[in-house]
C-alpha cells in the first residue's frame, strides 16, 4: 500500500517534469529560430549563393543572361524576347528585363515577377487592389535594427526562463515573469516578429532593387 501511493504520489511530479522539458525544448527552438533570423539577413545581404537560391530560379537567369547575349547593339534579341514574354507574360517589357541582366537585378525582378507591371511605368502589385511605384530609396537600417531587436528579446525571454526557474522573481506584478508558459508564449511572439521583420526587408529591399531599373 505505501509503495502504490508513493507510485501516486510521484506521477504528478513526473508529469510536471516532463511538462518543462518540453517547455525547455519549445524555448530553444524558438530562441533558435530567432536569432536564424539575423544570420539569414545577413548572409543574403553578404553574400550571392547559388545553392540557397530556388532551383526554378537558377535555371530562368541562366536562360535570360544566355539569351541576352545574343542580342545586337545592346537590344533585346527574338529569342530574350521570347524568354521574357514565357516568364513574365505581357506585363513586363523586355528592355527592361535586359536592364535587370546588365544591373545585377535580375534575381529581385524573378523573384518578384507576379508583382511587377511595366505597362505605364514600373508598378509593384503589393495586393490585388494595392499598387504603387516602387520606392527609390528604403531605409534599411529601421527594419534590421526592430529584427535584431526582436531577436535579442527572444533570447531575454529564452534567458528569464531559466533564471525565473531557480531563482523567482518576488512581486506580484512580476508573477507572470515565474510563469513557463507565459516565457514561452513571449518567446515565440518575438520569434514571429523577428521573421516578420526579416520577410519584410527582404521585400522591400527586392522592390527597390526593381526600381532602380526604371532609373537605369
Amino acid at each position: 500500500m505505501v509503495s502504490a501511493d508513493k507510485a501516486y504520489t510521484q506521477d504528478p511530479i513526473r508529469v510536471m517534469n516532463m511538462m518543462i522539458y518540453v517547455a525547455f525544448l519549445l524555448i530553444f527552438v524558438g530562441v533558435t529560430f530567432a536569432l536564424y533570423q539575423v544570420y539569414s539577413v545577413h548572409y543574403t545581404l553578404n553574400f550571392d549563393d547559388e545553392a540557397e537560391r530556388p532551383e526554378q530560379v537558377n535555371r530562368d537567369m541562366k536562360t535570360l543572361v544566355e539569351a541576352a547575349g545574343s542580342g545586337v547593339s545592346g537590344g533585346p534579341s527574338p529569342d530574350f524576347e521570347a524568354e521574357v514574354r514565357r516568364l513574365f507574360g505581357q506585363v513586363v517589357s523586355a528592355r527592361l528585363v535586359l536592364t535587370a541582366v546588365h544591373t545585377g537585378c535580375l534575381e529581385p525582378l524573378l523573384r518578384r515577377r507576379r508583382r511587377v507591371e511595366n505597362r505605364d511605368g514600373l508598378i509593384i502589385a503589393h495586393l490585388p487592389f494595392w499598387k504603387t511605384r516602387p520606392p527609390a530609396r528604403y531605409p534599411r537600417g529601421l527594419i534590421l535594427t526592430c529584427l535584431i531587436l526582436c531577436s535579442l528579446l527572444a533570447l531575454f525571454w529564452g534567458g528569464m526562463s531559466v533564471f525565473t526557474l531557480g531563482y523567482p522573481l518576488q512581486g506580484a506584478g512580476l508573477a507572470w515573469a515565474n510563469h513557463l508558459g507565459v516565457l514561452t508564449a513571449l518567446v515565440y511572439v518575438s520569434a514571429l516578429l523577428a521573421w516578420g521583420a526579416a520577410k519584410l526587408d527582404g521585400y522591400l529591399h527586392d522592390i527597390q532593387q526593381i526600381g532602380r531599373l526604371s532609373r537605369e
